[in-house]
C-alpha cells in the first residue's frame, strides 16, 4: 500500500468544504429571493458552483501529485 502525505491535502479539503457551504448558502439565499432578483441569484448560484468545482479540481490534482511523488518513492 502506498502511503501519502494527508497534511498536505487538508488545505484543499478546507477549501472544497468553504465552497460547498457557500454553494448551500447561496441556494438558500436564492429560494427566499424575491422572484425580480432570481436572475441575480442564479448567476450567484452558477459563480458558486464554478468555485466549488475548481476546489474540487485542484484536490483531485493536489491528490494526483502526491499519489504520484510516493509511488516514486516506494
Amino acid at each position: 500500500m502506498t502511503m501519502i502525505d494527508a497534511d498536505l491535502l487538508k488545505p484543499y479539503l478546507t477549501e472544497a468544504d468553504n465552497a460547498r457551504m457557500a454553494w448551500r448558502t447561496t441556494v438558500a439565499a436564492l429560494s427566499k429571493s424575491p422572484k425580480d432578483t432570481l436572475e441575480e441569484g442564479f448567476k450567484a448560484v452558477k459563480i458558486a458552483e464554478r468555485t466549488y468545482y475548481r476546489c474540487c479540481e485542484e484536490l483531485a490534482n493536489a491528490l494526483r501529485g502526491e499519489v504520484a511523488r510516493a509511488e516514486g518513492a516506494s
